[in-house]
């Protein structure tokens, strides 16, 4: 990271900043990341068996993944005000416990309850996908590139297990999904246990001064569109690749098994992938020929499992981690990379969190849909052939050594 912006998230952490051991906020972070995916991608590898015993459409089971994003999407905006009040450390802590309610209320045998459920879920991982960031910056922004990607690769080890591990779990225990998606439960417990040393900490406040919302001029920069359509393609082409992968390899003639075990190898790659690139990005100027090389590798991917579904899967897998992981971690990245200071940074960030997630709102209702009309699944994987080239073009500018005004 360049010093303006490490010297810049210093000054707005100034008034906060706290005596967090750097080992101690790095578990904390990947502790918690590990836990706001699994709730998703767990339904996914379960979704055939949703659709089976509730008689959901592709479209309906599809609001499954869809509605906690879209939790993001509108609880974003308020998130950082609430970690202005309560503390950051403690609004993450409260938001362990949110989670833990969801699924709870997701066990209930209804059709309501799975939905409020899932509700309740989304919008305890806003907490998380908002403010966990926000600890990085504050506590350590000159381990920015480290710690970020490890938030990034926690995010996809918890999306490897999950989609790897809920139906060996349900073969073992004999559970039905609404029990099995309820065993990913456990990981919570885990990482709010983890989490309690820190709900004491000395000076637990809010980074600082906060923006209460995006400024218009950002939203009139074409370089911060850019940013926020980079950020946005690989997190739609992950929730649209979560939650419906397995399907479309069942669907080819995969073992229902081996095919959730495949989406965990794509995310297993994704893991030392994201990692990497975030630590290589953040000592660059410019990132055009990271943004652009993920864009092309989760292409041909999405090219191949057109061509050769089943046949040449593993090939397919690695590439689609390679390019999804290292992907997003630019994506997280950008922000940071593309403004002169902190403020800038959480502003920009903002948008990208918010423009972002309403574009991956879209992706897995939007791929269930395609499904529902053509009952094949050709147009769906050429729309994420062509999300993955949009990706391409937004990195174009997106990673350019310049900064948004």
């Amino acid at each position: 990271m360049r010093p303006e912006q490490a010297g810049g998230a210093t000054a707005l952490a100034s008034d906060s900043a706290v005596a967090v051991p750097i080992w101690l906020v790095a578990t904390g972070v990947s502790l918690v990341a590990l836990n706001l995916r699994p709730p998703i991608t767990a339904v996914s590898t379960l979704m055939p068996q949703v659709q089976q015993q509730e008689g959901f459409t592709s479209t309906v089971a599809s609001l499954l993944v869809a509605v906690p994003i879209a939790c993001w999407v509108g609880f974003s905006g308020l998130t950082p005000r609430i970690g202005r009040e309560l503390g950051l450390n403690r609004t993450i802590g409260f938001a362990l416990l949110v989670l833990l309610a969801g699924f709870g209320i997701r066990l209930l045998p209804n059709v309501v309850a799975l939905f409020v459920g899932t509700t309740v879920i989304g919008l305890a991982i806003t907490v998380g996908n908002v403010l966990v960031p926000a600890t990085i910056k504050r506590d350590h922004p000159e381990h920015v590139g480290l710690l970020t990607g490890l938030y990034t690769m926690s995010l996809y080890t918890g999306a490897a297990a999950a989609s790897g591990l809920t139906l060996p779990l349900q073969h073992a225990t004999g559970l039905g999904w609404r029990a099995t998606l309820g065993l990913w439960a456990v990981p919570v417990v885990i990482a709010w246990l983890v989490w309690l040393p820190q709900l004491r900490v000395r000076g637990d406040t809010g980074a600082g001064a906060a923006p209460e919302g995006t400024p218009r001029s950002l939203w009139l920069q074409p370089l911060a569109w850019a940013v926020t359509v980079f950020f946005a393609m690989p997190a739609l082409l992950f929730y649209a690749v979560s939650a419906w992968l397995p399907t479309i390899l069942v669907d080819a003639g995969m073992d229902a098994s081996l095919a959730g075990g495949m989406l965990s190898i794509a995310n297993l790659v994704a893991v030392p992938s994201a990692l990497a690139m975030s630590i290589l990005v953040n000592r660059s100027e410019r990132q055009v020929w990271a943004a652009t090389s993920t864009g092309a590798v989760s292409a041909i991917a999405f090219a191949g499992l057109m061509i050769s579904p089943v046949g040449g899967v593993i090939a397919w897998m690695i590439l689609l981690g390679i390019g999804l992981g290292a992907g997003t971690a630019i994506g997280y990245s950008l922000p940071l990379l593309r403004s002169r200071d902190a403020q800038t940074a959480a502003k920009l960030t903002a948008m990208s969190q918010i423009a972002g997630f309403a574009l991956c709102a879209v992706g897995p209702v939007l791929a269930g849909a395609l499904h529902d009309l053509t009952h094949a699944w050709t147009a769906v994987l050429l729309l994420l052939l062509a999300l993955a080239v949009v990706q391409i073009v937004s990195g174009l500018r997106a990673g350019t050594a310049r900064f948004v005004a």
